[in-house]
């Protein structure tokens, strides 16, 4: 047994009985390398990670390969969703090196924690031989080692983020230049990115959802942004029996999922689909809301109130296993003579569809879940019975927040106000579990080994957001005073280069260089939601100092954000709806106005106790004069 086995991650737990001299990251791990002048393998994954666990059963579970570690190197593991801190730092460092990123992360570093080879999955015999050649390296170059580490450090820690502020006041549109360079990236046929593996990116489909009509007819993106939205609802990658989003498709058609389903991507596509079912009514969307809300709920909900990480990609040591169907299987639950309308929606075959004679249920065309509810009743008593993937427990403060976030856009776009209660309730248990009652710091996850793991960026702007909303949807302002306390918090604990908040914060052990997080990947970059979190909070609170920091941001990102304009859409939607398409939001007093009399008003309605007036219009983040009665209301919104 290794030093794994007081740890809480599922995945560090996972690795506890390799024969490998596994250390957490950790003081002792990193001073015994200094110590013993040794190289440091680190090897970064996560609890649903496939590969990951490919390269555990190869190579961390051999004897042989463990000794070559154990002997020559320190090994460390790292959970990426524990440390994400640490993953950023050395992904960076693989791409400055001129490989592709993945995981497992596997990257090696001189003994003060400076890298200077890596790579991703490696096969036994190539890893084996590079253990060799590296311990060969350091034995008769280390110096030169030590050099190119150096080097990439250096790199690392480059205070110059290649930015160059435009002036926002002198910009022309650019919107209407992004969707065009937006449309050229995405696939006619089936949506989404034209590469393979395909991500939803659910930045991208929100900044799509929220830009006005007239500029998403351009270049045909909102076919293009119903395609995606549509094809994915009908495809491999949603569990068409249980609910869910898997992470990617591994082909362009949405057909093959990578099986593990991860918090983030649900939660935000409960947003992306919640505001498109708004817009368009499709019942298709509606259906998909409500089964991936009833996934989560009844699969990854703790009795804390707060949700776990992601279900894993294996069962039984093999992918995908738990959700795939042979044709016999099928055809003994449901016989194919009495269902073959089923097999033909699902695309079953007597081959299979998928590999080894297993079936993906997938729709071609488009057809609810639901004219088939007694075929599924039987498909998911069959499968509860199955041994059921491995649930990554950890619950982290960023994820939760996203999901509670979509949860009261959900909540709206179906006017259930169960729902909207289920959400403010998830905000609440986020405030009960991982924030310390005493001195109000934040937790980045609800339980942890020796010492807590206190909240990074993407934790707390999502957070801030979550608050934010819940005060858009309450009036209650005590969200608004947690959210001042959560803006002075950030400002003490997390440093600033440029306009741009450091991911780490000061208040976990430091490493070899900062991250200031500004891409917009599968998860909106938290800078980019610190920065909406400052609009709002400078809006709600009448304070223009927050509101020019969030501008100020956004002024330095966006000359990068017109050239990549999927992987910055976060940025993109946050200037688009508050400067170059700037909404109308109205700020009503609801001690004098009842929310029903808002329906018709195609505008977002905030209540704020306690103003004087009766309305004040907004547009962006500049207001008009208050006024007293609907039909002046109506009257300003006329002349926008």
């Amino acid at each position: 047994m290794n030093h794994l086995q007081n740890q809480v991650s599922p995945y560090l737990l996972q690795h506890k009985n390799n024969p490998v001299d596994w250390y957490p990251w950790s003081e002792e791990a990193l001073n015994r390398a200094l110590n013993e002048d040794k190289p440091i393998i680190l090897s970064i994954g996560y609890a649903a990670c496939h590969w990951c666990h490919v390269m555990e059963h190869e190579s961390f579970e051999n004897q042989e390969v463990a000794n070559l570690m154990n002997q020559n190197f320190i090994c460390i593991k790292v959970d990426r969703e524990e440390r994400p801190d640490i993953d950023l730092i050395y992904m960076d460092a693989l791409h400055a090196m001129g490989l592709q990123g993945g995981w497992p992360l596997n990257v090696f570093l001189m003994p003060d924690q400076k890298p200077f080879y890596g790579g991703t999955y490696f096969p036994k015999v190539n890893w084996t031989q590079l253990l060799n050649s590296i311990h060969k390296a350091f034995e008769e170059h280390k110096s030169e080692l030590q050099k190119s580490a150096d080097g990439f450090a250096a790199n690392l820690q480059d205070s110059n983020l290649g930015l160059y502020p435009l002036k926002l006041e002198e910009m022309t549109p650019i919107i209407p230049r992004c969707i065009t360079l937006i449309s050229k990236g995405l696939d006619p046929v089936f949506g989404g990115t034209h590469k393979s593996p395909k991500f939803p990116i659910p930045s991208l489909s929100l900044l799509l959802e929220s830009i006005p009509e007239k500029l998403r007819n351009l270049e045909n993106v909102k076919q293009l942004a119903e395609l995606q939205l549509t094809k994915m609802a009908l495809g491999g990658i949603f569990d068409q029996v249980g609910g869910g989003f898997s992470r990617y498709s591994v082909d362009s058609e949405w057909f093959c999922p990578h099986f593990e389903k991860m918090l983030y991507d649900n939660a935000q596509l409960i947003r992306v689909y919640a505001l498109a079912y708004q817009r368009t009514q499709l019942p298709l969307y509606r259906e998909v809301l409500l089964q991936t809300i009833h996934f989560l709920k009844s699969e990854l909900k703790g009795d804390n109130g707060l949700f776990y990480t992601a279900l894993d990609a294996d069962s039984e040591g093999i992918e995908g296993l738990f959700y795939v169907w042979t044709f016999a299987d099928l055809n003994q639950l449901l016989p194919y003579a009495n269902h073959q309308a089923f097999y033909e929606a699902y695309s079953i075959s007597k081959q299979g569809n998928w590999e080894h004679g297993y079936n993906i249920l997938f729709k071609k065309t488009v057809l609810l879940n639901s004219v088939f509810e007694k075929e599924f009743k039987i498909l998911k008593e069959a499968r509860s019975k199955r041994i059921r993937p491995a649930t990554d427990t950890k619950q982290l403060l960023a994820w939760n927040a996203l999901l509670a976030i979509g949860l009261m856009d959900a909540a709206n776009a179906l006017e259930k106000d169960d729902m909207l209660q289920e959400a403010l309730q998830l905000v609440d248990s986020i405030a009960h579990v991982l924030i310390d009652a005493k001195s109000g710091l934040f937790y980045h996850q609800a339980s942890f080994a020796n010492q807590p793991i206190m909240a990074f960026l993407d934790d707390l702007a999502a957070l801030g957001l979550a608050l934010v909303k819940s005060y858009q949807v309450t009036g209650n302002s005590d969200y608004l005073t947690k959210a001042e306390l959560l803006f002075q918090h950030i400002n003490k604990y997390h440093t600033k280069q440029q306009v741009f908040y450091n991911f780490h914060s000061s208040l976990n052990d430091q490493l070899i260089a900062p991250k200031f997080e500004l891409v917009d990947s599968v998860c909106p970059s938290s800078n980019s939601m610190l920065c909406e979190f400052f609009i709002w909070l400078g809006f709600l609170n009448n304070d223009p100092q927050k509101t020019m920091l969030a501008k100020d941001m956004l002024a330095a990102v966006l000359e990068q954000a017109q050239a990549n304009p999927i992987y910055f859409a976060n940025w993109l939607r946050i200037y688009s709806e508050w400067i170059e398409n700037p909404r109308a939001i109205i700020k009503y007093n609801p001690q004098s106005v009842k929310s029903d009399q808002l329906k018709e008003i195609d505008a977002l309605c905030i209540p704020v106790p306690g103003q004087l007036y009766a309305f004040m219009v907004c547009i962006g983040d500049r207001c008009l004069s208050p006024c007293e009665d609907l039909d002046s209301l109506r009257g300003q919104l006329a002349t926008i």
